[in-house]
Parts: structure tokens; C-alpha cells; sequence
């Protein structure tokens, strides 16, 4: 993710939409891919007390869930600062806040300075960044164990939905795109990074995957 591409996505994913998200969580939990991608982390054997990256967090959503299921502490990280600012907030409302590392930053161009974990999360994130290659290979070389993300599924009414969003941001002079990244590649940069898929899911318009540590 570029300079241009992570102001693009804060400019985005603003005040409005975090609160809008939030609410949502509020009354309803999370929705059905990220439910499916915490349950898959989940039903999976880890140590005791394991760690989470939440690349993309928006709102805290995965590490709100896995910190209650006994995850000892998780690293948030989101090129919006509004959805950390809100994340944040939501942290310290429910008692969370000693155990979770907020970050404002790109990722992929700094996350050498950030820990390798047990798990780390991208849920809705892939789809956001065109250099998925970059994002998957670095997202998998901080993973100790598992890798869960989720991205839209190509099927035609999706790919026109994308396109028709993309073509309203255009004229209205947005800069943030939707990608559609070709799923068996976005798994061979897993798989080429020491990773073999263990399980596959999703609804009808977002796939989910989690990936293991090959031993």
C-alpha cells in the first residue's frame, strides 16, 4: 500500500462509516465472514495465551472476539486513523485496552517493526490493497502459526458491484479502489511462504481461508 493508496483508504474509511460499523457490532456482533473467520482461528489447536495481528482491524471486531476466548494480547493496525481512534475508544469501554497495540501505519512498509505472531488476521483487507503479492507474502512472514483473511468471490454479480463502486468513486473524484485479486495466486504467495490452507468457507459473496505454518 502506497502513500496515496493509504490516504486513499483513510479518506475511505472515515468518521461515518467507523461509527456506522461500531453500531452494527453493537446490536448485532459481527457479521457472518468475519464469525466464520474467528471460529476457524478458534477450532484450531494454538499455544496457551496466543498472540493476534488484525491487519485492517477497522473497529476491533476479531480481537474483541479471540481476546474473550483466551488470545493473551493482539496488535490492531489500520492505515485509518478514524477506525483506530474508534477502535481504540471501543478498547477501553469493554476492558480491553491494556491488551491491544494500536498502530497507524502501512503495513506492508513497516511491519519489520513489528513481532511475529501466532495468528495474524486480514478479514476484508485484500481487496483494498492492489499489491496483494507484497501484502500476503509479508502478512505470512509474521505468522508463527495461522493466517486467516477473506476477499470477494468472483462471481459476476460481485465483479459488476466492484466495477459499478469503482466507476461512482471515479467521478466523484475518490481515489480508493476495490480489487479483485485472483484467488489461486493470492494462495500460491501463502503456500510459496511456508503455508498450506487447513480449511475454506465464507457466504455467497466472501470467501474465507485459513492457512497453517507448514512444519
Amino acid at each position: 500500500m502506497n502513500c496515496c493508496h493509504r490516504c486513499a483508504a483513510s479518506a475511505q474509511f472515515d468518521d461515518a462509516v467507523a461509527q456506522r460499523d461500531l453500531r452494527r457490532f453493537r446490536r448485532r456482533g459481527a457479521d457472518a465472514p468475519t464469525r466464520q473467520l474467528v471460529a476457524a482461528v478458534q477450532n484450531h489447536p494454538l499455544p496457551p495465551q496466543p498472540t493476534l495481528l488484525d491487519i485492517g482491524g477497522g473497529i476491533g471486531a476479531i480481537h474483541h472476539l479471540l481476546l474473550e476466548q483466551g488470545f493473551t494480547e493482539a496488535t490492531h493496525l489500520d492505515a485509518s486513523g478514524t477506525y483506530l481512534a474508534v477502535a481504540e475508544d471501543e478498547a477501553k469501554r469493554v476492558g480491553h485496552a491494556d491488551r491491544v497495540r494500536f498502530l497507524h501505519a502501512d503495513f506492508p512498509r513497516d511491519g519489520s517493526a513489528i513481532p511475529p505472531v501466532d495468528v495474524v488476521t486480514l478479514d476484508r483487507v485484500v481487496c483494498c490493497d492492489p499489491d496483494y503479492v507484497r501484502l500476503l507474502g509479508v502478512a505470512a512472514d509474521h505468522s508463527r502459526r495461522l493466517l486467516a483473511f477473506s476477499y470477494p468471490r468472483g462471481r459476476w454479480l460481485v465483479r459488476l458491484a466492484v466495477a459499478g463502486s469503482n466507476a461512482v468513486r471515479r467521478l466523484r473524484g475518490h481515489a480508493f479502489r476495490v480489487y479483485m485479486h485472483p484467488p489461486a495466486e493470492m494462495r500460491a504467495v501463502l503456500e510459496n511462504a511456508g503455508m498450506r490452507q487447513t480449511w475454506a468457507g465464507g457466504t455467497w459473496t466472501w470467501a474465507v481461508e485459513l492457512f497453517e505454518r507448514a512444519t
